[in-house]
């Protein structure tokens, strides 16, 4: 029955002029429909009454985000199965320890398939100065390499075989057949709008781990890492 709302939005969507409008759209009517679970949700997790449930954004038809009470973001899924998001709970809380900066404590609803995320201290680096982005690139980009070290320190043959997977919720890459020695976990989608930074150019939190997973090889999410920033530089040219 949840998968409704999203065939519904799309369908009404569809007729509506601009990529952007229909995104709203379709976002607006799914929290219009997911608004009493999601309600349930906040409130059971957290014990707190959800007073506002704001769109934030819906990229895909298959998943949608939200925020609740300006504190929680929660995303609500279509194709997505439960045992999947346990998984991604199970290793978001095995990962955590192991990081110096801030990641978000994931929820995981029982019946339909969202998660609630807290929201984590920092400003989004596509807010920040570009020019003075640039001027601590080296500091940032450290920070970041030592996250993805310290993530890969963590033995994934020490995850139990039910709860390891190959894929994340995003499936960013191919399931690879088996686990070997170079095998580590990764995040996958380390881009500036998942970065947060303090006013002194730290990294301090970092967001949106939906594509965590084992990946065959240690070089795939430093190498995914440069992609991303080559794409901020290019789209974030600093004038001479």
């Amino acid at each position: 029955m949840y998968r409704i709302p999203f065939f519904i939005g799309t369908f009404i969507s569809f007729i509506i002029p601009g990529r952007k409008r229909r995104r709203r759209v379709r976002g607006a009517i799914n929290v219009f429909f997911f608004y009493i679970p999601i309600a349930r949700f906040i409130r059971k997790t957290y014990g707190v009454r959800a007073k506002t449930i704001r769109f934030v954004r819906q990229v895909s038809v298959n998943r949608m985000t939200c925020v609740v009470n300006n504190r929680y973001y929660v995303k609500v899924f279509r194709d997505v199965s439960i045992e999947r998001l346990n998984n991604f709970q199970f290793l978001m809380n095995l990962v955590r320890p192991h990081l110096s900066v801030n990641i978000p404590n994931v929820f995981v609803a029982k019946h339909i398939p969202m998660y609630v995320a807290d929201k984590l201290p920092g400003v989004d680096l596509r807010d920040m100065d570009v020019v003075q982005i640039l001027k601590h690139e080296k500091k940032i980009k450290s920070a970041v390499i030592k996250m993805i070290d310290d993530m890969q320190s963590i033995p994934v043959k020490s995850i139990p075989d039910n709860t390891r997977f190959l894929y994340g919720l995003q499936d960013k890459l191919p399931a690879h057949p088996r686990i070997t020695k170079k095998s580590v976990l990764a995040h996958l989608d380390l881009n500036a709008s998942n970065l947060l930074l303090d006013n002194k150019y730290n990294v301090i939190s970092v967001i949106d781990w939906d594509s965590l997973q084992i990946v065959p090889d240690p070089n795939i999410d430093k190498a995914s890492f440069e992609n991303l920033w080559t794409i901020y530089k290019n789209t974030h040219p600093v004038k001479k």
